[in-house]
């Protein structure tokens, strides 16, 4: 119900609109007032329902702003911001492996060490979708990133972060690398300072 109140697409309320005005019109050409009213009050609802859309955000629309901004915390080291986002028992797991990390202060000393090796200059999110269940917000994304390590070609990714809300705030519960370009989770992990 929250997605159809605050997360609506472009279309619905600009149809909902398009209907008042042509209802409005047809009153106005009859000169019947109280069509004219309803045709005025859905063009009010249109307008209600997109300026409502457009200033309150759900919570997927809330992850996927956070999702944007761990990436970009990644890439600038703005291990503060990081940190920040991430939940206490975070874990990072690689797809169809049996590679993990588990725990806020393992994973930071991990990617620490791990983004200085491979040298991340940029990542840029290309795609993204977000679904929630029950408490869980998970953002599925695509990244295309470039890094001193492949010699500034371009990598590209898809992951999957889970959020959760806590104390008022969602924080990061669990990153899933779903595909790192063509390369196995035992060729990366190879290649990085922390195993």
């Amino acid at each position: 119900m929250n997605d159809l109140l605050f997360d609506v697409p472009w279309w619905l309320p600009t149809l909902v609109g398009v209907i008042g005005i042509s209802v409005a019109v047809s009153g106005n050409r009859r000169q019947d007032e109280k069509v004219r009213g309803w045709g005025l009050a859905v063009i009010a609802v249109a307008v209600g329902w997109t300026v409502m859309s457009y200033l309150v955000d759900t919570d997927k629309e809330k992850c996927t702003k956070l999702t944007k901004q761990f990436v970009q915390s990644v890439v600038a080291q703005d291990w503060k911001t990081f940190d920040d986002l991430l939940d206490q028992n975070v874990a990072f797991r690689f797809e169809g492996s049996a590679w993990s990390i588990v725990g806020k202060d393992t994973l930071d000393n991990a990617l620490r060490a791990d983004i200085s090796h491979i040298g991340v200059q940029s990542a840029r999110i290309t795609g993204n979708e977000a679904r929630q269940e029950a408490g869980t917000v998970t953002v599925h994304i695509s990244v295309w990133s470039t890094q001193k390590s492949t010699m500034d070609q371009p990598l590209n990714s898809e992951w999957e972060l889970d959020w959760q809300k806590s104390a008022g705030s969602f924080h990061l519960r669990e990153i899933r690398a779903i595909r790192v370009a063509n390369l196995s989770a035992d060729e990366i992990r190879g290649s990085l300072p922390v195993k």
